[in-house]
């Protein structure tokens, strides 16, 4: 974290990905056809039944997307046996790499995270300048990043009031990189935009938290060279707006 903090001045965009143990709730609704406020009260459902983030990458990048810096930050707390999971989620991770074991036995207590995050200097705080955070379909990686640092307390029952929080945790400029890529006519998941824009995984595998947010920091830099002028901001614009849970 204090490797983090000295950064940050250099390296003001934070790009995230979290892993956590599925979801057990749907809705009767198509996924096209929900308003915001449906989808985050899936969201939210969701995220205060199964509690437990198991993964958080954060990659670090300078305004212009150079010398990207990541770490893979990995959490204690889930037990398979006894906390509700997607059984199918839990195995395509361990398909992927997760030892769940290891997690127990070696896994980063999230409390002390959320104190560390805290002093870190990426916690949002009066007067302090703001970074600007990025996730692709970032509602599911805001809402447990933000139940993390909350101490596991649930989430807002209003979307309204959940804008609000992600907005007191972590500033106006949050960016939603699926969102964006829907307004330049790219569709699917994160692997099949960055094929769209032949962006490689540059480390590790997908579904581990720190190669999928590389690979976000990837993608957002290639897209915003491709689709939008120099020195074009599109914080203004696209600033909190997270993908289905923006009009």
């Amino acid at each position: 974290m204090s490797a983090i903090t000295a950064l940050l001045p250099t390296h003001p965009v934070v790009c995230i990905d979290t892993e956590f143990p599925g979801t057990v709730y749907d809705s009767p609704t198509p996924r096209y056809l929900r308003d915001p406020h449906q989808s985050y009260a899936l969201v939210r459902r969701n995220a205060d039944e199964l509690r437990k983030l198991l993964q958080l990458g954060l990659t670090l990048v300078g305004p212009d997307g150079p010398h990207p810096v990541v770490w893979q930050f990995n959490f204690w707390g889930f037990d398979e046996a006894l906390d509700p999971h997607a059984p199918a989620s839990v195995a395509m991770l361990k398909a992927h790499g997760m030892d769940f074991h290891n997690l127990r036995e070696h896994g980063i207590d999230p409390l002390d995270f959320a104190a560390e995050f805290a002093r870190s200097g990426l916690a949002r705080r009066h007067g302090s300048p703001d970074l600007t955070w990025v996730a692709f379909s970032g509602s599911y990686d805001f809402a447990y990043l933000a139940k993390l640092l909350r101490g596991g307390r649930r989430l807002p029952d209003k979307l309204d009031d959940f804008r609000n929080l992600v907005g007191k945790l972590f500033g106006p400029s949050v960016l939603d990189v699926k969102y964006i890529a829907k307004a330049c006519g790219l569709r699917g998941g994160l692997d099949q935009v960055a094929a769209a824009l032949g962006v490689e995984r540059a480390a590790g595998r997908a579904h581990n938290a720190g190669s999928d947010s590389l690979l976000t920091a990837d993608v957002l830099q290639v897209m915003l060279s491709r689709f939008f002028p120099p020195e074009f901001d599109v914080r203004p614009i696209y600033g909190g707006a997270i993908d289905g849970l923006a009009a």
